[in-house]
């Protein structure tokens, strides 16, 4: 701890010192780590406030408006006017709060701002109806020369079936030079090449419930990323299981390096999956999600492919299997904190449907050292048609690829499920299913107790096998 000289304290023996002795540096130094704090949490940090605290806050704020990256928030409650009159010409952030739930009420002030492209940093239209969409899009075909976030978000997007908006290819004039981050939601943008093209440091594109009218080939899409150089972040998620390639074309015989892209995420039929990354490179990639539709897998071994030459990918020491009654999931950690999850949608439950799963897993369960099992609605999984496949031998091929799972951790539902398959296992199968596990966690149950009623052989043939395994309670 710094020492404070005698001769700065006060009579109580407290330091003597306030915040107005601290140099202008230094409060600013203050103010723009709170600014970072506030807007990793909240977005947008609401600089307006110190400025009333005393004439130096607010000389020392506003003299530094991009150290502070100080904007002027705009949304449907704003008096947008008034408001752009009374400040200086700072960026704006605009949005369409509060989202979906006034209609139409305070569109005006969204219009205002819309007149004022050249200030318009970041733009969040999230929630909104297609007509609005379409509406505020007519507005801006003009070019947005200081935009860097853009988000197109609809209300409709989930609704059955989808209603979709357009973007007109005219759509911020065909270009947005600083755009870093587009997120469209629910919206077909033909003209997406060409904006995203003109955006030299473009870093994040997420395309959600990409509608079946503005679908994008594989190949197209590779030939979208391949320039840009600078992605970190993807995300394609398609609406419709329809949305798939007509026929599989063979694989180039050159990848696309996308060499800054560290998090894909994918949603959509499995067929357009193994034909996109039949053709990308991602050597930098550390976090992998994929869903797929309820389908059949029909050809794995571009997805082997990938995975194998991305090291990033193979060292998982840990995994996360999830049952619920509409999809099963795989989640896969290493030590590093890299991710790779795998989600197959169902529509009718089954350990086969895990089965089929596992066909994406490949090797990487070989490498698992902690295993977890859970359930979701456990109910809903053991209804009378599916009772039976719940006490299935399939639990035990589905142990299997986990050769090297030290720790086996079981939801308190699923406990009795795979207690019972552990219990049937007799002869050399004891010590070959789970070979190097020497510790099962149970939920919700007393280890002794669970032992003794339950799986009392499995534990008694694993000792005097020389494979010997502790029962313990898992206090989750």
């Amino acid at each position: 701890m710094l020492a404070i000289p005698a001769s700065r304290r006060s009579g109580i023996g407290q330091p003597d010192v306030t915040i107005n002795t601290l140099h202008d540096d230094v409060l600013l130094e203050i103010f723009d780590s709170y600014r970072r704090l506030v807007s990793w949490y909240d977005g947008m940090w609401k600089w307006q406030k110190l400025l009333h605290v005393c004439r130096r806050w607010r000389y020392i704020v506003l003299a530094s408006p991009r150290r502070l990256d100080l904007q002027i928030e705009c949304n449907r409650h704003t008096p947008t006017r008034k408001l752009l009159d009374i400040w200086p010409p700072f960026p704006i952030s605009l949005s369409s709060y509060p989202w979906g739930s006034e209609g139409t009420r305070g569109n005006h002030n969204i219009f205002a701002a819309l007149q004022r492209p050249n200030r318009i940093s970041q733009i969040d239209f999230s929630d909104m109806s297609c007509l609005e969409v379409e509406q505020f899009a007519a507005m801006m075909d003009v070019p947005f020369p200081v935009m860097t976030d853009l988000c197109v978000h609809t209300l409709e997007m989930d609704l059955v079936p989808p209603v979709t908006a357009e973007l007109p290819d005219s759509f911020l004039g065909g270009s947005a030079l600083h755009l870093r981050s587009f997120i469209l939601g629910g919206v077909a943008f033909p003209a997406l090449p060409n904006l995203v093209l003109s955006a030299s440091h473009f870093q994040y594109l997420q395309l959600h419930g990409i509608p079946h009218a503005g679908y994008i080939p594989p190949e197209a899409m590779v030939t979208l990323l391949l320039p840009l150089h600078n992605l970190k972040g993807l995300t394609i998620r398609f609406s419709s299981p329809e949305s798939r390639p007509l026929q599989m074309s063979p694989p180039p015989l050159t990848y696309a390096l996308l060499p800054s892209l560290t998090a894909f995420r994918f949603h959509g039929a499995s067929e357009y999956l193994v034909d996109f990354i039949a053709r990308i490179d991602t050597p930098m990639l550390d976090s992998f999600q994929m869903t797929f539709f309820s389908d059949v897998i029909p050809n794995t071994s571009q997805l082997h492919k990938f995975i194998d030459r991305t090291d990033t990918l193979k060292t998982f020491t840990q995994a996360e299997v999830y049952l619920r009654p509409w999809e099963v999931q795989a989640v896969f950690k290493s030590p590093a904190n890299l991710g790779l999850d795998i989600t197959y949608e169902v529509s009718a439950w089954s350990l086969a449907s895990i089965e089929r799963l596992y066909e994406h897993i490949l090797t990487i369960p070989s490498q698992v050292e902690q295993l977890e099992l859970y359930e979701h609605a456990l109910d809903e999984l053991v209804e009378e048609e599916s009772q039976g496949d719940l006490d299935d031998p399939l639990w035990l091929q589905l142990l299997n690829p986990f050769i090297s799972v030290k720790s086996l951790y079981v939801s308190k539902g699923l406990g009795p499920f795979v207690a019972s398959a552990l219990e049937k296992l007799t002869g050399e199968s004891v010590t070959e299913v789970l070979p190097t596990l020497n510790s099962l966690y149970f939920e919700g149950f007393g280890s002794s107790e669970f032992v003794e009623n339950t799986i009392k052989a499995f534990v008694s043939i694993r000792q005097l096998s020389d494979y010997p395994v502790i029962v313990r309670r898992w206090e989750r």
